[in-house]
């Protein structure tokens, strides 16, 4: 019996980039296995709980995308305010979705009492939902992070 520790069978890790906002850290690990290249983004917590989501590199080419739409939105809702006019029930200030193979990527920016956030959700077939929640403030580095990894490996999930 053969135990991988680590990585998945066939998984080759090409570049892991790390990202500190406010207590929690965010891992972008580009990756290759038998069907191309894909980009695992980890959140951890203070307290050690680990989240994650993957895609495609074209999913994270759309994401970045996304991304600098979200920021550009921060940028105009000035301070907190949870009486905000533009804010939904649910605390939703703005929401995007991507639809890729059989993955849907949530999107929504949201504000509560502890401050403005991205939930980023992940939802297959066959899988649970998993999500990660970026402090609104990381956006930007996010954003710039994810482009960097895509100039360098490309946006195209071949391999």
């Amino acid at each position: 019996m053969i135990y991988l520790l680590g990585a998945s069978a066939g998984e080759e890790e090409l570049a892991t980039k790390t990202l500190h906002i406010q207590s929690k850290r965010f891992y972008l690990d580009v990756k290759q296995n038998r069907r191309g290249r894909f980009i695992k983004i980890a959140e951890v917590s203070a307290g050690g709980r680990k989240s994650r989501i993957l895609m495609s590199m074209s999913v994270a080419s759309e994401l970045r995308d996304h991304l600098d739409t979200f920021n550009e939105h921060i940028r105009t809702l000035g301070e907190q305010n949870l009486n905000n006019p533009q804010l939904t029930e649910d605390g939703r200030l703005r929401s995007a979705l991507i639809t890729r193979d059989d993955r849907k990527y949530y999107l929504d920016l949201k504000e509560n009492e502890r401050g403005r956030f991205l939930r980023i959700s992940m939802v297959g077939i066959n899988t649970q939902r998993t999500q990660i929640a970026l402090p609104a403030q990381g956006v930007e580095e996010l954003r710039d992070t994810l482009n960097s990894l895509l100039e360098e490996f490309g946006n195209e999930d071949d391999k």
